[in-house]
């Protein structure tokens, strides 16, 4: 348990610091000073100067940042090291460089994954269901055009959700079989005829409790990771709305049963690690997850947030006036108390559920 412990807080640290490198490394490039360059959230726990910038850890392990010279006031020091000075379009590349290294992160560790796999990965699904994992030559399914990663709603009209009543249902029937299939195109029938083999009627297809990708061409083997991250992007999204439509409805539990926060994540991140070495590919897939979903939310316009200080930099590129400091300082301040009580409160959710 203190190995999971640590290997998970070693991973954090690493997501964290990937990220504000990013803005570390062109706030440097565009010679802007940085202050502080920080893991947590203050108050500090400590800190050391080294050349112009404090190296510090502080108290609440929820993500970090890099303080720039300027960000509060734009006045501060030189008019040359000073963030708030620089051409907007500089900002704009600063702001958005820790979101690109935790995309470059994702892209690299999927790739990775993929790879060690024979270019075969599994793709999280919305929802549990019957996948077709894999799709054989010279068989009814393959000709009437199913694919690997449909997934099978109902065979004859009759819903399935599992295995085993998805086989005795085809197996029983003699004549035509309809299934209602479903692809990110949406639900379509295929109508087919089982093949009688060895006694048994199949229609060529295994079955898989989740979706399984496979990169079969050498442009998508180059691109897996990418085009991997992509297709979690879009999942993500949808997962979202999902959730934001519970809220709506008030469903807040099934929502605290589904949103994880550090403490959450670190159970998961423990109960991998419990597969030994065996469990290095399994977890380079998950730190994927994590970094590609800190991309995500960073670039979502909230306020202390990446995309919420890359909103006022577009109102300013598309305007020509900046929005004035105090205002902007005060809506990050708010953004950034809201954020840490959501916080407060997922941890508290993830707690709980170890004590029901």
């Amino acid at each position: 348990m203190l190995f999971s412990i640590i290997i998970f807080v070693l991973t954090l640290l690493v997501l964290v610091v990937i990220h504000e490198f990013g803005h570390f490394l062109l706030a440097k490039k565009f010679g802007i000073k940085v202050k502080e360059f920080g893991f947590g959230i203050p108050p500090r726990l400590w800190g050391k100067k080294i050349g112009e910038t404090i190296y510090s850890i502080n108290w609440l392990p929820f993500g970090g940042f890099v303080k720039l010279l300027g960000e509060e006031d734009q006045k501060e020091g030189s008019p040359s090291r000073n963030f708030a000075r620089k051409p907007v379009f500089q900002r704009i590349v600063v702001v958005i460089a820790g979101v690109v290294m935790n995309l470059i992160l994702a892209w690299v560790l999927f790739y990775i994954v993929i790879a060690a796999q024979n270019f075969r990965v599994i793709t999280p699904a919305l929802e549990p269901g019957v996948y077709i994992g894999r799709v054989e030559e010279n068989f009814p399914a393959k000709e009437a055009g199913i694919k690997p990663g449909d997934r099978l709603l109902s065979v004859d009209g009759k819903a399935v959700s599992s295995f085993d009543e998805a086989r005795s249902l085809i197996k029983e029937k003699e004549s035509a079989i309809s299934l209602q299939l479903q692809d990110s195109k949406g639900v379509r029938e295929v109508v087919l005829t089982a093949k009688e083999v060895g006694g048994e009627r199949l229609i060529g297809v295994v079955f898989a409790p989740f979706l399984i990708k496979e990169y079969k061409t050498p442009v998508e083997k180059i691109f897996s990771g990418i085009t991997y991250s992509f297709d979690l992007t879009r999942l993500t999204f949808m997962g979202l709305g999902k959730t934001i439509t519970q809220l709506i409805s008030g469903q807040f539990g099934q929502v605290s049963q589904q949103v994880s926060g550090p403490v959450g994540i670190a159970a998961m991140s423990g109960e991998i690690l419990q597969g030994g070495w065996q469990a290095a590919i399994p977890y380079l897939w998950f730190v994927g997850i994590i970094s590609l979903t800190l991309a995500i939310f960073n670039i979502f316009p909230i306020p202390a947030l990446d995309g919420g200080r890359l909103l006022f930099l577009l109102i300013e590129a598309l305007t020509g006036k900046k929005v004035k400091s105090e205002i902007e300082n005060l809506i990050h301040q708010v953004g950034f108390a809201i954020l840490i009580t959501l916080a407060l409160l997922i941890t508290y959710s993830d707690i709980k559920k170890f004590f029901i």
